[in-house]
């Protein structure tokens, strides 16, 4: 039914994962568009493919409706925010984006790292510690 739809997108826009995982994408996405990070297109490409990828996950399974596959697409996503982690790690210590604007962002891949594992451990999904 179409209100049940609209009830689960609801639920999926209140879990801070899901939230936290929309602002890092988006925050990492605009430091490609950078000056100094835009000629380097593997990186920038790498990046953005890395972000986009997190939230994209976290709704595929939620949507897909059963613990196990939202606990695949989990660890889909903490995979792909340490993937995301590395490559910003590698633009700024390349020079390619500034230390302020590239912290505040590894400052949320950190805590959306942490908000991923503990989603995983109180679903009752093994995590590497």
């Amino acid at each position: 039914a179409p209100g049940a739809y609209c009830v689960r997108v609801h639920q999926l826009e209140s879990l801070d994962a899901f939230r936290l995982a929309r602002s890092v994408s988006r925050d990492a996405y605009r430091l490609t568009l950078k000056r100094d990070l835009r000629p380097h297109f593997a990186l920038s490409d790498q990046i953005r493919r890395a972000a986009t990828s997190i939230p994209a996950n976290i709704c595929e399974g939620y949507s897909l409706g059963t613990r196990r596959q939202l606990i695949r697409c989990l660890r889909i996503a903490l995979g792909s925010s340490s993937e995301l982690k590395c490559h910003l790690e590698l633009a700024r210590d390349l020079g390619l984006v500034l230390e302020q604007e590239s912290a505040q962002v590894l400052r949320s891949v950190d805590r959306l790292l942490s908000v991923l594992i503990g989603l995983l451990k109180r679903l009752g999904a093994t995590v590497p510690s």
